[in-house]
């Protein structure tokens, strides 16, 4: 089966020498924004999922935009290794629906040796750059920015962890698993893996291994962070759904009345219970991705 004229131009790649593959909500927006200010580097954004979603080849290549700088394509969430086999539409329609899982399960494949592989065929000469992010804290934050698009009534973290896309990140969390595929297909030299924390924690280390492994002058990371979602409105999202029915100015009017009648303004949006439960259940996937990193360095 030949692809119509516009899936073709979907799938078509720019040569990349990085493919900065995820974790979505791990700073992803942050460095793309940062290395686009880089006199040495073009960025472009979510072309690599193409490779995920597109079963029957035809994928172009085309040159990079200036042969004599670094061109990095990043698509976070290609981390999510979900490879599409069946109907796409019928994976996105239930994306976000609690125990949506069996009306979407043979649409897709959840599998970072597959991934990996598909980007491989046309990539093959690319590094590739993954930034990892503590499993609860990043749970968290993808709980809290999803948090509207799940049903009114159905907004726990138990009901988003039901939901596909909370399936996928669930699996998704087990880091060791994605940076093994990409060391296997990729090779060991190509793979680099830094840690989200270190962007507040270790600024200048995060930004010496981001840039050393691009091959390019280093550059001092800026202090604010992009796209974090707010804990409270996430809360606001979850106890009054019908906010986001209204319009924007009434959106924007209620929002600070609605954030006085719950407390914790900043504070953790998931109990502790669930953070004790995501730790645990990433213990042993955590032993192993550190000796995959301790290779790595």
């Amino acid at each position: 089966m030949r692809l119509s004229k516009t899936a073709q131009l979907a799938a078509t790649q720019n040569r990349a020498d990085v493919l900065h593959i995820g974790y979505p909500k791990a700073a992803s927006t942050f460095i793309v924004q940062f290395l686009e200010n880089h006199p040495e580097v073009t960025v472009d954004q979510f072309k690599l999922s193409d490779l995920l979603q597109l079963r029957d080849g035809g994928t172009g290549v085309s040159d990079k935009p200036y042969p004599n700088k670094i061109h990095v394509s990043k698509d976070e969430n290609v981390a999510e290794s979900v490879c599409v086999v069946g109907d796409r539409k019928n994976w996105r329609r239930h994306l976000y629906v609690p125990e949506g899982w069996e009306k979407v399960k043979d649409d897709i494949v959840i599998d970072p040796g597959i991934a990996a592989s598909r980007l491989h065929k046309v990539h093959s000469d690319a590094k590739v750059l993954i930034v990892i992010r503590e499993q609860a804290d990043w749970l968290q934050s993808v709980y809290k920015y999803v948090m509207s698009q799940l049903p009114w009534n159905r907004r726990s973290f138990s009901d988003y962890c039901t939901t596909p896309s909370g399936i996928v990140l669930l699996q998704a969390g087990h880091f060791d698993q994605t940076i093994r595929a990409y060391i296997e297909i990729f090779g060991s030299n190509r793979v680099r893996v830094l840690r989200f924390e270190d962007i507040a924690g270790a600024p200048q280390r995060f930004s010496a291994q981001l840039f050393g492994f691009l091959g390019v002058s280093d550059r001092p990371i800026p202090e604010r962070r992009e796209n974090e979602t707010h804990a409270q409105i996430a809360r606001v999202q979850r106890f009054f759904p019908f906010i986001e029915q209204l319009p924007r100015v009434v959106k924007d009017t209620l929002k600070p009345h609605a954030m006085r009648l719950i407390p914790g303004a900043r504070g953790a949006i998931l109990s502790s219970r669930d953070i004790r439960v995501l730790r645990s259940i990433y213990a042993a996937s955590n032993q192993r991705t550190e000796r995959l990193l301790r290779q790595l360095s």
